[in-house]
């Protein structure tokens, strides 16, 4: 028998990841979604449709002859994450002592928090 995942850990995942883990793999929605008191307990996605996501489908779409189910799933939400969230490439061209050439930054958009605003809002004179 294969080992799958639980519909909890399919829950924790992201919407869109869990979206195109579904679209990729095929896997249908047969159930209702349900929540308990505002958490999201189900989005639908049965232990039956979970048992369509096999190891020899994700070695296939990995090219990866690892037999491990977990290490596998944890590669296939790694890699789309990477497909749905890039992440930036930004070229710094300062000096840099002993160096002649600029530093790479890569930054995660999902790491950077937004600044929030501080304070009361400035009126504004009609």
């Amino acid at each position: 028998m294969n080992p799958i995942i639980s519909s909890s850990m399919w829950v924790l995942l992201p919407n869109e990841v869990r979206y195109r883990i579904r679209a990729i793999f095929n896997i249908p929605k047969s159930g209702a979604t349900e929540v308990n008191d505002g958490r999201v307990v189900s989005d639908g996605t049965t232990y039956e449709d979970l048992k369509l996501l096999t190891t020899e489908k994700m070695q296939k779409y990995l090219v990866d002859d690892s037999s491990d189910f977990h290490k596998l799933f944890d590669k296939v939400v790694a890699k789309v994450n990477d497909e749905l969230y890039p992440k930036k490439i930004v070229e710094v061209k300062a000096p840099v002592i002993g160096m002649n050439e600029g530093v790479t930054i890569v930054i995660d958009p999902v790491a950077v928090p937004e600044k929030k605003k501080r304070g009361r809002p400035s009126k504004k004179h009609v």
